[in-house]
């Protein structure tokens, strides 16, 4: 599933429809995680596109009198200008000079508009924008989760994912299993040092490009991808030599996710 870094891609390759009248929209097939109907976007057409927002996963198209909230799921794609129609396009949006295709091959994302595209927004602060770090390291030591779970979890902090929570670990040199009620201020510290560090690489490679993630940017023939998966210190390297200090990486699964990591940087503390 695309994770920050891949969904702020996405949001600055669509800044050119910042401003642009939403002439027509074309629902080609609704079935989406939760049905697109025409209605769902009749309040903002033939109004102008204010800004695109990212918070978390989730990307916004605000009009003035609603807001347009997408989640790309596990296939979902959200490019501009694409001339060829693709079998799974699901929403077109067509404004002045460019037009938007919302792609989804196995239906896991979705649209939604007014009170129900509010209420699932994600309730944690975004982990890229800042973030008040008194009240999440106060959730995260109050927990008996592993850190790892708190992390990922979008009620805390919004936007992190799999990958780059692995990442962010072996960064703060804590393991993947500890405890948020076990660690201690130096280990949070390190954990709040590594998120913008790590969100910041991988925004900057364009995301990781290990499945279904693609972008395009205007006026490319071809779809872009990311190149943050040539820079994993850990992730999907079980096996692997640790590039800091030549333990073998190590895969361990925790809540039917697979969490990678370096015995010797990331010591347990499990007793």
């Amino acid at each position: 599933m695309p994770e920050l870094p891949e969904v702020e891609t996405v949001r600055r390759s669509l800044l050119p429809l910042e401003g642009q009248r939403l002439k027509e929209i074309h629902v080609e097939d609704g079935r989406l995680r939760y049905r697109v109907t025409t209605k769902l976007t009749q309040k903002v057409a033939g109004e102008r596109l204010r800004v695109i927002e990212r918070i978390g996963k989730y990307l916004l198209l605000r009009f003035p009198s609603d807001f347009l909230l997408f989640h790309l799921g596990m296939t979902g794609r959200i490019l501009i200008g694409q001339k060829e129609k693709s079998p799974y396009l699901k929403l077109r949006l067509q404004f002045e000079r460019d037009q938007l295709d919302f792609i989804d091959v196995r239906r896991f994302g979705f649209v939604l508009s007014g009170a129900a595209a509010a209420n699932a927004l994600p309730k944690g602060e975004d982990a890229y924008r800042g973030f008040d770090k008194k009240i999440v390291a106060q959730r995260i030591r109050a927990s008996r989760a592993p850190v790892k779970s708190i992390l990922l979890d979008q009620k805390i902090l919004a936007g992190l994912g799999n990958i780059y929570v692995s990442e962010i670990l072996f960064l703060a040199k804590v393991h993947p299993a500890t405890r948020g009620i076990d660690l201690g201020d130096v280990a949070v510290a390190c954990i709040f040092k590594a998120i913008p560090k790590v969100l910041q690489k991988a925004i900057e490679s364009k995301g990781s490009s290990i499945s279904d993630f693609v972008y395009a940017l205007p006026g490319e023939k071809e779809y872009s991808t990311g190149n943050y998966q040539k820079k994993f210190l850990v992730y999907s390297r079980d096996g692997e030599p640790c590039k800091v200090c030549g333990a073998t990486i190590q895969k361990m699964v925790q809540s039917a996710r697979s969490s990678f990591f370096c015995p010797e940087c990331q010591p347990s503390r499990l007793a």
